[in-house]
């Protein structure tokens, strides 16, 4: 697969490591394009479940949280690969960085298999936790137990995807991004809704096409890191290296796992708590899935801007340049929160309109206009916490993520959630309304450690004896 490479991609071999506007932005749109891609198949899955019956579309929002909280380890180990990785390119150490990539990639595909078997064996437990309401249980469990088949493959892709962007190598992974768009369409209108002569499926085509696609997606990944020597046979780990340079990932990933887990854990209660309100719960679901379908559109590219952001840190960092990861960092934030700010003020005209087309039931799209009125109006806040958020895995400071996160996720959103959604006015209102609320008091703590902590102490630092033997001690301090 040939790709033509940018500035982005020619830096990770010739050593540029370069936080220009160019280079920045050469490294950011394919990114927004691979965000904007997912949406693309988000959406396509979430408007042929709502062909099927709002039941449908409620069952896949379920699934697809559940395993999205399911993903947290491998985005865990990927998102210490990141901070080691690119601090080890800025500090001029491609070899160090091959090892991390091919420790990471190695470790989430194992691990995918054994967080895959786990919640296919436990799966009505699973499904009984999150309060599934009875009329679309078996068609959850159904959809549940296959998309177990997907995980270890979406582990290998995720991880894979990351590397790519880790070492500034864009292109490949936008074309790769391209191939499995394309066939996921394919198959989710095929198999979902029996267009093109495919078989149909009903629901459960939605499932087999998000497992062809993850595996496609992985399998190129995979040659074409091979191929540019990240995940070489020569890039394997040895046993020694992995004694020393494995504490400075497990120092990193731990408490981003941790920042995962408990972000994602808490989405899933909030799914339980619309699933539980006192008034028209299941269309609320269904609204509540649509319309984070919808959020994506500004969420997906603030992903890219978080990822990119995190790979400018860490080099600038690895190459012992703090100030430039400040003023990259604050840029960032600043550039992506005023351009999807743009961007949600232009959908505000069309929330009826794209309710429409997500869903076919009326009630199902009063709950996704209701979701769109608060959601719109967090953009500011979501996009520059999402930023900072990346600044800060870059920094290999994932704690702060850990406690700001989790904290205002499970000590104001859900609390407040709750208290008006169940108890004060009984719809879906009060909780989207503390999702706004809870936003925009976590991007003010993460600009305040942004302006005033120092978090740049956290980047790896490397021993003389270390980097004689090729290998690296991480050490950061609280």
């Amino acid at each position: 697969m040939a790709t033509r490479h940018s500035p982005a991609d020619a830096s990770a071999k010739t050593g540029d490591l370069s936080t220009s506007p160019r280079v920045v932005w050469s490294l950011t749109w394919p990114q927004m394009l691979m965000m904007y891609l997912m949406f693309f198949m988000g959406f396509v899955a979430v408007w042929v479940a709502g062909r099927i019956s709002a039941d449908t579309q409620a069952a896949l929002g379920m699934v697809n949280q559940c395993g999205t909280f399911l993903m947290v380890v491998a985005m865990a180990l990927s998102s210490g690969a990141m901070a080691a990785v690119s601090q080890s390119l800025g500090a001029r150490r491609r070899d160090r960085a091959r090892r991390y990539v091919a420790a990471t990639v190695i470790g989430c595909f194992t691990l995918g298999l054994g967080v895959a078997f786990a919640g296919w064996l436990w799966h009505d437990a699973i499904l009984r936790l999150l309060r599934v309401p009875e009329s679309i249980f078996p068609q959850s469990r159904e959809m549940w137990r296959a998309s177990m088949l997907a995980l270890p493959a979406q582990y290998l892709y995720a991880a894979t995807g990351m590397m790519f962007r880790a070492t500034r190598q864009v292109l490949p992974a936008l074309a790769v991004a391209i191939l499995v768009c394309c066939v996921n369409l394919v198959l989710c209108l095929g198999l979902g809704l029996g267009w093109m002569g495919l078989p149909d499926c009903g629901y459960m085509g939605l499932i087999w096409a998000m497992v062809g696609s993850a595996a496609l997606g992985a399998l190129c990944n995979c040659i074409l890191l091979n191929r540019t020597g990240y995940l070489s046979g020569s890039a394997l780990p040895t046993p020694r290296w992995l004694k020393a340079g494995l504490p400075y990932l497990m120092k990193v990933a731990l408490p981003a796992g941790a920042a995962q887990l408990v972000w994602h854990s808490g989405y899933l209660t909030l799914f339980a708590l619309v699933a539980s309100l006192p008034h028209d719960k299941v269309n609320a679901l269904a609204g509540l899935t649509a319309g984070m379908r919808v959020e994506a559109l500004l969420f997906l590219p603030g992903m890219a801007f978080n990822m990119s952001v995190a790979v400018l840190v860490g080099n600038s960092l690895g190459a012992g340049k703090p100030a430039q990861a400040k003023r990259v960092g604050l840029n960032m934030v600043w550039v992506a929160s005023l351009m999807m700010s743009v961007v949600a003020a232009c959908l505000w005209p069309f929330r009826q309109t794209l309710a429409a087309v997500l869903a076919s039931d009326a009630g199902a799209q009063m709950q996704i206009v209701n979701y769109l009125n608060y959601n719109l109006l967090s953009t500011p806040f979501s996009i520059a916490s999402t930023v900072m958020g990346g600044i800060m895995v870059g920094a290999g400071a994932t704690r702060y993520n850990l406690f700001i996160y989790g904290g205002t996720f499970w000590l104001l959103r859900l609390p407040l959630g709750w208290l008006l959604g169940h108890r004060l006015w009984g719809t879906a209102d009060g909780v989207f309304l503390a999702m706004l609320a809870s936003q925009a008091v976590q991007t003010s703590i993460m600009l305040y450690v942004l302006l005033r902590r120092n978090w740049t102490r956290f980047a790896m630092r490397v021993s003389p004896p270390a980097q004689r033997a090729g290998v690296e001690i991480g050490r950061a301090h609280v």
